[in-house]
């Protein structure tokens, strides 16, 4: 199977991410072939039921123009914040710290927040960027919930779901369609009441810890076996049902858990599955060390490359025999092999210097930039961005080592949503 890196997936980025090696690139492309819809954030099924709901409330009334209805979507964001947070004590969503605060402080203050899109009332910095529009329109467009074009639009299917499924929970305190609802969210500001009351009830109902038949189905096609317009072939839904079969415990590794997926796709004669596993093992057992070691060096302005290389040798010995076989041959460049061979070898010096001219070619990729980090010509590390400390880990610590997430958690999290025990 060819992997294509022209292009970064710009679901794929990590948020406050600085990737001084270009890595995102690289396990992005490995992680997609078996996950095509998700991103590396999108691991809140409530966050997708906001986003659907939303859309449709601003396609039944939607204002006089586009800023209007995204203004009327942020409210409503802002809304199921605080009914998450008041009603079911849940603290995974964006804006939580912002929304736990003014929570508190309207308990002596009558009860009521102000639910506006006035920045000075937004549960983000930017939540238009940061929040759910940011961050859930293009994997719910990608999970065909959102039809192509701008402004977002749900499609048809999707727009049916919410209108059998969570209107009518509206619908009781919000009227016909959740009449009052639009219109609240339409406002300027809205005073929400945070106290027990039939409109707090009724967008509590819509977020439920007990989904029902119509939203499991519902939810898994879409996003767990990657609707109608999956890239993978079916891969996603095979490897979701064996993460079904076989839950991620809630401690541990990932790296074991994914070797035991692999022999199950293997057992089940899903070939690709268990081969696709293997590859994106394969790419972390270099890209993880990697990522470390680089972070590791640029605590080390100004050393001596003898010295460093003492001080590798000293922690990970002559060679890191955690580094898979198949390393060099699954990534995709000349430099990603020269890191793996230095790797498996023991050749620090040589790593370490693949590692500068990793950096330097990113920093030019990116416009031509200073490399962070460089070996000059008296064989002296040049540090020009400066990180944290970082220790290394032992040999044996890096054979659990995990760094990259290769969209996994996220299909991992949201089987679990979806279950029937969930």
């Amino acid at each position: 199977m060819a992997v294509f890196l022209t292009e970064l997936d710009p679901r794929a980025r990590i948020k406050g991410s600085r990737d001084g090696l270009g890595a995102q690139p690289v396990w992005s492309a490995m992680g997609r072939p078996l996950i095509g819809n998700l991103t590396t954030v999108t691991t809140d099924l409530s966050a997708f039921t906001t986003l659907l709901v939303g859309l449709r409330l601003a396609e039944i009334d939607p204002g006089e123009d586009d800023a209007q209805r995204w203004a009327a979507f942020l409210v409503w964001e802002q809304m199921v914040g605080y009914v998450r947070h008041a009603v079911y004590g849940d603290r995974g969503f964006f804006g939580r710290q912002r929304v736990a605060a003014r929570a508190e402080s309207a308990r002596s203050n009558g009860g009521k927040v102000r639910l506006s899109a006035d920045p000075a009332y937004q549960i983000l910095s930017n939540q238009k960027t940061d929040g759910l529009l940011g961050n859930y329109v293009a994997p719910a467009r990608a999970s065909g919930l959102v039809a192509p074009g701008s402004p977002a639009r749900l499609t048809p299917d999707a727009a049916a779901f919410v209108d059998d499924t969570y209107l009518p929970r509206l619908a009781t305190a919000w009227g016909r369609d959740a009449q009052h609802l639009t219109r609240a969210l339409k406002q300027q500001s809205y005073n929400f009441d945070l106290r027990d009351n039939s409109r707090l009830a009724a967008v509590a109902a819509v977020f439920g810890p007990v989904l029902s038949a119509q939203e499991r189905d519902f939810y898994r096609h879409h996003l767990i076996d990657g609707g109608s317009l999956d890239p993978t072939g079916g891969r996603q839904a095979r490897l979701a049902s064996l993460i079904e079969v076989r839950p991620r415990p809630s401690a541990g590794p990932l790296g074991p858990y994914v070797a035991r997926l692999a022999e199950d796709a293997e057992g089940r004669g899903w070939v690709d599955v268990s081969e696709q596993l293997r590859r994106i093992a394969a790419c972390e057992s270099v890209l993880a060390p990697a990522t470390v070691l680089f972070s590791y060096l640029l605590g080390r302005d100004d050393a001596h490359l003898d010295t460093v290389v003492e001080d590798l040798r000293a922690v990970w010995g002559d060679r890191l025999e955690s580094v898979h076989e198949r390393a060099a041959a699954v990534l995709p460049d000349r430099q990603w092999r020269d890191i793996a061979d230095g790797l498996a070898q023991g050749d620090w010096r040589r790593l370490t210097q693949a590692l500068a001219q990793r950096n330097a070619a990113v920093m030019r990729e990116r416009g031509g930039g200073l490399a962070w980090l460089e070996v000059t010509d008296g064989d002296r590390l040049r540090v020009r961005f400066r990180d944290e400390p970082v220790d290394l880990p032992t040999a044996d610590g890096i054979r659990d080592l995990w760094w990259y997430p290769y969209f996994l958690p996220s299909l991992i999290r949201l089987v679990a949503a979806t279950g029937e025990n969930a």
